[in-house]
């Protein structure tokens, strides 16, 4: 029964941290990536992205966004695919 139980707690927290995973990132050196942060704020944190991809939503939009993608490192060292939409 206690293995059963630390099983159902273990997958019950990955289930948490991927529903949280979105809204920041941890990158390994220790600084954080997070929504709202400013462009300058990004590249201050991470560094220049790898790769930059405009969105383009439709005739008229005047707003400009892009999509900024990085290849870290996470806390634990495993290599991640991190998109920052600014």
């Amino acid at each position: 029964m206690k293995k059963l139980s630390s099983g159902f707690l273990t997958a019950l927290f990955l289930c948490v941290s991927v529903a949280y995973g979105s809204d920041s990132f941890r990158l390994e050196n220790g600084q954080l990536l997070q929504n709202g942060m400013t462009k300058g704020e990004v590249i201050d944190t991470a560094g220049e992205p790898k790769m930059k991809d405009p969105i383009r939503k439709g005739e008229g939009d005047t707003e400009k966004k892009e999509v900024w993608t990085y290849f870290v490192n996470n806390t634990f060292g495993t290599p991640s695919i991190v998109s920052v939409t600014l």
